[in-house]
């Protein structure tokens, strides 16, 4: 667990090791083909041969690979593996900020962020706000950046930016414009919360899609158009909802393809059930049409931010 900025030790510069998922980028134009419409061929990311259980993503420049291997590979780089063509879109005029970042870059500056006010909760008082400069200090020493001009390029925008998208996170910006912003963080719920309510949101546009969610411990994340849940973690998640959709392809894809390989119990069939539902959330990806978010919070302490367009209702637990 982190300390409060003022004790933490300067540690050496040292950049993170790249993890899988770095540099995610959604808006890759790519259609999914089944088994039998591709020709066979290795797959230049996994170099096994297409055709299998899996359905082919094939990207704007033509080329094709496993669904779960490109998805994989577009979360790290935004360019086909062999031809490196770009693909992600130009999106002229954008003005609402957005966070851009992949599932596992999210989760570690969260993961930290949350690490550094616990102990502050601990050790001062939940309503303590802490320096940005104190906070960007605190995630240089624990993330090895050199300085806060880094950090900030690897978050790909200003800390109190990044701070302000988060639904649990509270930004201070004093009046006179000489002193520096504060951040607070909201404190966990006590376990035994019971405000049970229901949050659904409609993703109609592509900026819809970097909607930060905060998923309680205990909520329950469905895409009705599909029959499609994301179960409890056990413990709050925050990131995008494009970042939810995009883990769940990837790690259903990896799912079958480590059964395929190593003889595991699902069955064809089964298989062939969870390639059709990787297929429709990469469509969702693709936003060929709106479709709805809905999350199930027996706690009531799940939100999206910013949470205009989004509607609240109680949730009756034994519905």
């Amino acid at each position: 667990m982190a300390s409060p900025p003022a004790e933490l030790p300067e540690q050496p510069a040292e950049q993170p090791a790249e993890q899988p998922g770095a540099d995610a980028r959604p808006g890759t134009t790519a259609e999914a083909l089944t088994a039998t419409e591709y020709p066979a061929e290795d797959c230049a990311v996994c170099f096994e041969v297409l055709g299998e259980a899996c359905p082919v993503r094939k990207l704007s420049c033509g080329h094709a690979f496993h669904h779960a291997c490109i998805a994989e590979w577009l979360l790290r780089r935004a360019s086909c593996p062999l031809c490196k063509s770009d693909e992600t879109p130009e999106e002229p005029g954008k003005e609402l900020f957005q966070i851009d970042l992949s599932h596992q870059e999210m989760a570690q500056f969260v993961h930290e962020l949350e690490d550094i006010f616990r102990a502050i909760h601990i050790g001062v008082s939940e309503d303590y706000a802490v320096a940005i400069s104190g906070l960007a200090y605190n995630l240089c020493a624990s993330l090895g950046y050199e300085d806060e001009d880094e950090l900030e390029e690897a978050l790909a925008c200003p800390l109190v930016n990044f701070l302000e998208a988060l639904p649990h996170f509270e930004v201070q910006c004093p009046s006179d414009p000489q002193a520096e912003p504060r951040a607070l963080m909201r404190p966990e719920p006590p376990e035994d919360l019971k405000d049970p309510k229901c949050l659904t949101f409609t993703v109609s546009e592509r900026h819809d899609l970097f909607r930060v969610l905060l998923q309680g411990a205990h909520a329950e994340v469905e895409i009705p158009e599909i029959e499609f849940s994301i179960r409890p973690k056990a413990e709050r998640r925050v990131d995008t909802i494009y970042n939810l959709i995009a883990s769940a392809v990837f790690h259903l894809g990896d799912h079958v393809q480590k059964n395929r390989r190593m003889g595991g119990s699902l069955s064809e069939e089964d298989m062939n059930k969870i390639c059709e539902t990787i297929e429709q959330l990469n469509i969702l990806l693709d936003l060929e049409q709106p479709f709805t978010v809905k999350v199930k919070d027996p706690q009531g302490v799940s939100e999206f931010k910013p949470s205009n367009g989004v509607v609240t209702a109680t949730w009756d637990l034994e519905s």
